[in-house]
């Protein structure tokens, strides 16, 4: 294999795990956030900004257990 084919193929592979991992991490988050909203851990307001642009502002509690 010559270099250019070599380096197509590794940034092949690595744009595929790339994904995966977000995809995974994305879903893992969500469930997160659902639970921690659940337990009331997960505060949060919405404003608008100096701009006009809608902006979430969150507090999330720490685990009592932890402490």
């Amino acid at each position: 294999m010559d270099y250019v084919s070599l380096s197509v193929a590794f940034t092949v592979l690595g744009a595929v795990g790339i994904y995966f991992t977000h995809k995974q991490a994305y879903q893992k988050g969500i469930t997160d956030a659902v639970l921690m909203h659940r337990q009331g851990r997960l505060k949060y307001k919405d404003y608008l900004d100096d701009n006009g642009e809608r902006m979430v502002d969150i507090e999330i509690d720490p685990i009592e257990d932890d402490e």
